[in-house]
C-alpha cells in the first residue's frame, strides 16, 4: 500500500532532496509548504497518513502549527523535523501533538523508518532526544509508574501501535488505552510521545535503542 505524505518546510535543497527520496521509495507526495498558515491550509486540503513539519518555518514555529492541526483533527499524524542544533527547541516541542520527533542528520533509511512507523498508528522518538533530556535531571513524582505501564510505554517508544501493544502484552486494547492514560495522568503528560519522552528522561524505559540490539 502506498503512504501518502505532506512536506512542511522552507524551499531549499533539503525540501527537494527529501521529495526524491520519498518518491524513490514509493511515498506519494501529497504537497509541499513553507509556512505556518499554507501548511495548515495544504492538511485541510489534501489526503495524507503523515506530515513532515520543520520546526523552523517561513513565518514561524513549525510546533505551532502541530499543536492546530491535532487541535482542529487529533487523528491527525505529524512527525517535527528538526536539525541537531535546534535539539532544545524539538525537546520543548514534544507536548505539541506531534507523534514523531526525529533530527536532520538521520540516516535516510531512519528517516523512512520514522515515517512509516507514525503513519501506521506508532511513535517515534529520536534516541538521542533521550540523552539530552537525561541532562536535565530527573523529576520527583508522587506516583511511580506500575511495572504493566512502564512496559506499555517501552513498547510505544519502540515504535508499536496501541494494537500491537495488546497483542504482544496479551491485553485488550482497552486496557492499553487505560495503561496509557494513567501513565499519562501520573507523568502530567500531553500526550503519548510526551509520556515517553518524560518516561525516557525519568529512567522508567530505556528507550527505542534497545530495539536495535
Amino acid at each position: 500500500m502506498t503512504l501518502s505524505l505532506i512536506l512542511v518546510e522552507p524551499p531549499s535543497a533539503l525540501r527537494e532532496g527529501l521529495v526524491l527520496l520519498l518518491e524513490e521509495h514509493g511515498w506519494q507526495v501529497s504537497g509541499t509548504a513553507s509556512t505556518v498558515d499554507d501548511g495548515l491550509e495544504l492538511l485541510d486540503s489534501a489526503r495524507s497518513d503523515v506530515t513532515l513539519v520543520d520546526v523552523q518555518l517561513e513565518d514561524g514555529d513549525g510546533a505551532a502549527l502541530v499543536r492546530e492541526a491535532v487541535a482542529a483533527d487529533p487523528r491527525r499524524a505529524l512527525v517535527l523535523y528538526a536539525s541537531p542544533a535546534d535539539i532544545d527547541v524539538l525537546s520543548e516541542a514534544l507536548d505539541s501533538g506531534a507523534r514523531g520527533h526525529v533530527l536532520k542528520d538521520v540516516s535516510p533509511d531512519e528517516l523512512l523508518q520514522a515515517l512509516a512507523l507514525v503513519a501506521n498508528g506508532g511513535t517515534y522518538l529520536d534516541p538521542r532526544l533521550r540523552v539530552h533530556m537525561l541532562s536535565g535531571g530527573a523529576a520527583e513524582r508522587a506516583n511511580a509508574l506500575s511495572k504493566r505501564e512502564e512496559e506499555v510505554l517501552d513498547l510505544l517508544a519502540r515504535g508499536l501501535t496501541g494494537e500491537q501493544v495488546a497483542g504482544r502484552l496479551v491485553l485488550s486494547a482497552e486496557t492499553v488505552k487505560t495503561h496509557i492514560r494513567n501513565a499519562m495522568t501520573k507523568l502530567e503528560a500531553t500526550t503519548r510521545v510526551h509520556a515517553i519522552a518524560i518516561a525516557l528522561r525519568e529512567g522508567y524505559i530505556a528507550g527505542p535503542e534497545r530495539a536495535r540490539t
